[in-house]
C-alpha cells in the first residue's frame, strides 16, 4: 500500500515538471513570433527593407532546422538539462543582443545566429527521449503536452508581448523577454536535471543505433510524412491570408481561421495522442495526414463561404501540432532510448525543408496560374499519399529487436521514475 501511494506521488511530480517544462518552453517560442510582431518597428527603426529584415528570420529558422540532429546529439551525448540550459541561455543572450542593435549586422547576430541557436533547442527533440524515459504508460499524451508549446507560445505568450510593445516598444520587450528567459534556465536545467546511473550505464543501454534507425522503412516513411506536414504548413502560414482575401472574406475572417488552426491544433494533439496511447498502431497519424490532406480539398470545396472556410481551418488545425507527438512515440517504440534524441532530431530536420518547400512550390504555382487551386490540390493529394505511406508502419516490427532493443528492465536514461 505504501509502495502504490510513493508511486501515484512520483507520477504526479513527474507530470508536473512536464507541465512546467513546456510551460517554459512555450515562453520560449514567444520569442519566434516576437520579429513578426514588431516587424513594421523593426523596419522603421533600423531602416531596413522587407528584403533584409526577411532575411535574418529566415537565416533564424533555417538554423533551427539544421540544427536539429546535432540537438538530439547533445541530449543523447550529455542531458536534456544541461542542452536547455545552454539554448535558453542563448536564446535570451540573442534576444537582449537584438535589443541593443542599431544595424542590421548586430541584429542578424542576436536574432538570427544567437537566437535561432537557441530556438533549435526549443523543440520536441529536446523533450522526445527525456518522455520516452519518464512514461511508460501515457507517453503520448506527454508527448502531446510538449507539443503544445508552441500553439500555446502563440495564443498566449504573444498577446502579453504585444501589450509589452505597446506600453514600451519593441526594444523594451525583447530586452524583457530575453531576461526572462536567462532567469528561467536554470529552472529548466533542475527539472531536467540528470540524475541517472554513470555515462557507462547509459552507454550500454540498449536500442536502435543510428545507422540501423535510418537503414529501417519505417524512418523513411515517418520522414516522407514530416516532409509533408512541413510543406502543407508553409502553404498556411505563407499563403491562407492572401487566399482568403483573394476570395472576398477579408483579412478579420483570415485572422480568425489562423486563430482556430492554433486552438484546433491543441485538442488535436491531445486528443490523438489518447487514441495513440491505446490503440499502439500507426492508425492515429495515418488518420492525422488524412485529415490535413482533406482540408486542404474542402477549402477548394467550400469556395468563398465564410462557414466553409472556417470549418476547413479547423479540419488542417486538428492535425496541425499531432504529427509530432505521434510520431515522436511511435520512434520511441520502434527504435528505443539508446540513441532516440539523435534519430528523432534526423527526422525533424525534415520538416523545416518541407515548409520552405511548399511556400517555394505555391508560390511559384500562383505566378504560373494565377490562383491557388493548383497548390491546393497539391497539398491536398500530399496529405492523402502521406496517410498511405505510414499506415503500413508495425510497431512491433522494431528493426534491431534481434539484437540490441531495450528490454523493459533497461536503465532509464533520465531519472524521473516512470508514469504507471
Amino acid at each position: 500500500m505504501t509502495e502504490s501511494i510513493g508511486s501515484q506521488r512520483s507520477s504526479a511530480r513527474t507530470w508536473i515538471a512536464l507541465i512546467a517544462v513546456t510551460t517554459i518552453m512555450a515562453t520560449a517560442a514567444g520569442g519566434r513570433f516576437l520579429v513578426g510582431l514588431v516587424f513594421p518597428e523593426l523596419q522603421h527603426d533600423l531602416h531596413m527593407s522587407h528584403a533584409r529584415l526577411g532575411s535574418i528570420v529566415s537565416l533564424s529558422v533555417l538554423i533551427v532546422g539544421l540544427s536539429q540532429p546535432f540537438v538530439g546529439w547533445l541530449v543523447d551525448r550529455f542531458s536534456a538539462g544541461l542542452v536547455a540550459l545552454v539554448g535558453l541561455t542563448t536564446l535570451g543572450a540573442g534576444l537582449v543582443l537584438g535589443s541593443q542593435a542599431h544595424d542590421a549586422t548586430l541584429l542578424a547576430l542576436g536574432l538570427g545566429v544567437l537566437a535561432g541557436l537557441g530556438l533549435a533547442t526549443v523543440s520536441p527533440t529536446l523533450l522526445t527521449p527525456v518522455v520516452a524515459a519518464w512514461f511508460s504508460r501515457g507517453r503520448t499524451t506527454a508527448l502531446s503536452i510538449v507539443a503544445t508549446a508552441n500553439p500555446m507560445g502563440q495564443a498566449l505568450v504573444v498577446p502579453v508581448l504585444a501589450a509589452v510593445v505597446a506600453a514600451f516598444g519593441w526594444r523594451r520587450a525583447l530586452l524583457l523577454l530575453g531576461l526572462a528567459l536567462v532567469a528561467l534556465a536554470p529552472v529548466a536545467f533542475r527539472l531536467l536535471a540528470d540524475r541517472s546511473p554513470s555515462r557507462s550505464r547509459v552507454e550500454s543501454s540498449q536500442g536502435c543505433g543510428v545507422i540501423d534507425a535510418l537503414r529501417s522503412l519505417a524512418w523513411w516513411q515517418f520522414a516522407f510524412g514530416f516532409f509533408v506536414c512541413g510543406f502543407t504548413m508553409g502553404w498556411v502560414m505563407t499563403y491562407f491570408v492572401d487566399y482568403a482575401t483573394r476570395i472576398g472574406l477579408g483579412h478579420t475572417v483570415a485572422a480568425t481561421g489562423l486563430a482556430l488552426t492554433g486552438w484546433a491544433s491543441i485538442a488535436g494533439a491531445f486528443a490523438t495522442g489518447w487514441w495513440l496511447d491505446r490503440s499502439s498502431t500507426s492508425l492515429p497519424l495515418a488518420v492525422v495526414y488524412a485529415l490535413r490532406g482533406l482540408g486542404f480539398l474542402l477549402l477548394l470545396v467550400v469556395g468563398a463561404s465564410t462557414a466553409g472556410v472556417l470549418f476547413s481551418a479547423l479540419v488542417i488545425g486538428f492535425s496541425w501540432s499531432a504529427t509530432t507527438p505521434l510520431t515522436s512515440s511511435l520512434c520511441a517504440a520502434l527504435y528505443g532510448r539508446r540513441r532516440l534524441g539523435t534519430i528523432f532530431g534526423l527526422l525533424f530536420a525534415v520538416m523545416p525543408v518541407g515548409t520552405a518547400a511548399g511556400s517555394v512550390v505555391a508560390g511559384i504555382l500562383f505566378d504560373w496560374t494565377g490562383h491557388y487551386t493548383l497548390s491546393l490540390v497539391l497539398a491536398g493529394a500530399l496529405g492523402l499519399a502521406a496517410a498511405a505511406v505510414v499506415w503500413p508502419v508495425r510497431v512491433m516490427a522494431r528493426p534491431c529487436a534481434a539484437r540490441d532493443v531495450a528490454p523493459p528492465t533497461a536503465v532509464p536514461i533520465y531519472p524521473v521514475t516512470e508514469s504507471r
